[in-house]
């Protein structure tokens, strides 16, 4: 009986100590919100995208060269992937 009892009662206190939280646990995270709110500088930004212009690969490509040679780039020219793979000697 005195067994059940302190088990009863640690129990008791045990859940007893779960049952309520602190204020302070309700305004967590509070400053680290509020700082990154004010870093926005247009909220409704993301509604109002429309999206990549679309261009294709050719165009972009040509864009590129052109803006490399004029500011003096080297263009270098693709190279097809080579994939070697080793052998034994026939072995």
């Amino acid at each position: 009986m005195k067994t059940i009892l302190s088990i009863a009662a640690a129990l008791a206190t045990t859940l007893a100590g779960c049952s309520t939280a602190p204020d302070w646990e309700r305004d967590f995270g509070d400053a680290a919100r509020q700082a990154r709110a004010l870093q926005v500088i247009d909220p409704a930004a993301p509604s109002r995208n429309t999206g990549v212009a679309a261009t294709d690969g050719k165009a972009a490509a040509g864009a590129m060269t052109k803006y490399a040679e004029s500011h003096g780039y080297a263009v270098k020219e693709a190279k097809p992937a080579v994939l070697a793979i080793p052998t034994s000697g026939g072995r």
